[in-house]
């Protein structure tokens, strides 16, 4: 009997151990959620989940990061921040936390909850937002008196920058340099400055400034040598962006001279306008190509354009001189064969200045580094 009373109370203490675990992970499981409302319900009750609960700290880090990033609500997060600190000091989570809280502290300071919560927003909301108020509410944080304006415009900067609008994004990054040249943010600006200036092709001013960056530690070190690839690979793509071009402008002129001296060949003779055989056959390929582009992926679809209208163009210039040398029993299988070689050369020249002016390389790099979304 006595054992019997020993085992009912371990067993019960063993489930209820087990349902917490697994209410904690259906918690964690609905923090991922992008519902706003869900969102928030889940933090709610994560807010309520006694100090005893296992895997809390990591419930309460995950919730105060998904309070920062989708719910722009820095004070809640902070205050999830700080009871994770109080409750679990000594987790892993902790370390997150304190670095978290220390940085929202900072820019909350004393009177600024209300900036604080206004820059978590614009973070939240960006992608949503047109870009002139993107700007306007950049702009306006970036020059409040409040301390996270530094952050403000370093994120500013960082936008502009991800948007192509390359001077204006040096001019921030100038602008943080010059306000707060001793700010932690001033180094990221220093860097982001000197990567906008490789991406504008401002290759000699990128030169420039990756050599004044500061080189004292380990990291600076190792920042300094990821631009100076980065600067080596822009240099390396824009030699071959003027070899493609001179490569499709070659080509050209030799279709073109082509369909010159068939035309001109045993007297004048107007090419017909009319779309040759190839081109039946060729277009609504490139057709079908271009419209699944499209509707597959957003970010490919302008350079597969450019590929098909390249090669049909080619192709019709082709097509119209053989149909000449046809019409004129002229031998063509030699010429022909030559056409295929100069359509094929200035396909491989239009793609790779499609891809590289899509900025499609850095995409591929970066799947083929990360994988696949």
């Amino acid at each position: 009997m006595v054992r019997a009373r020993t085992t009912i109370p371990s067993s019960a203490l063993a489930i209820l151990l087990c349902c917490a675990i697994a209410g904690a992970g259906e918690l964690s499981d609905r923090l991922a959620t992008d519902d706003p409302r869900a969102l928030a319900e889940a933090i709610a009750e994560i807010e309520r989940t006694p100090s005893t609960a296992p895997e809390l700290a990591d419930l309460l880090y995950t919730a105060g990061r998904a309070c920062e990033d989708k719910l722009a609500d820095p004070a809640r997060a902070l205050a999830l921040y700080d009871r994770l600190l109080r409750e679990q000091p000594d987790t892993k989570a902790a370390l997150g936390a304190e670095h978290r809280a220390a940085h929202l502290r900072t820019l909350t300071g004393e009177g600024h909850a209300d900036q604080a919560q206004a820059f978590a927003r614009l973070v939240v909301e960006a992608d949503r937002l047109s870009p002139a108020d993107v700007v306007t509410r950049g702009e306006a944080l970036a020059t409040a008196a409040w301390p996270g304006a530094a952050e403000a415009t370093l994120w500013l900067a960082d936008w502009l920058r991800g948007h192509g609008r390359f001077r204006e994004a040096d001019a921030h990054f100038a602008t943080l340099l010059a306000t707060w040249p001793h700010a932690p943010q001033a180094r990221l600006a220093a860097s982001g400055q000197a990567g906008a200036a490789i991406e504008a092709h401002a290759l000699e001013r990128a030169a420039s400034l990756i050599a004044a960056l500061p080189a004292s530690t380990d990291e600076g070190r190792a920042v300094q040598a990821d631009l100076r690839r980065a600067l080596a690979r822009a240099v390396w793509r824009e030699h071959l962006d003027l070899v493609a071009r001179l490569v499709l402008v070659l080509v050209l002129c030799l279709l073109f001279g082509s369909l010159l001296e068939a035309a001109a060949r045993g007297g004048w003779r107007r090419p017909s306008l009319r779309p040759p055989f190839e081109i039946w056959f060729l277009g609504p390929i490139s057709l079908v190509l271009a419209v699944a582009s499209f509707t597959a992926n957003q970010a490919i679809a302008p350079a597969v354009l450019r590929i098909a209208i390249a090669g049909v163009v080619l192709a019709w210039i082709s097509g119209t001189t053989l149909d000449l040398l046809r019409v004129r029993r002229r031998a063509f299988r030699l010429r022909s064969l030559g056409h295929i070689a100069l359509c094929a050369l200035g396909v491989v020249a239009i793609a790779y200045l499609a891809i590289s002016s899509s900025g499609l390389f850095d995409l591929l790099a970066e799947t083929l580094k990360n994988g696949p979304e």
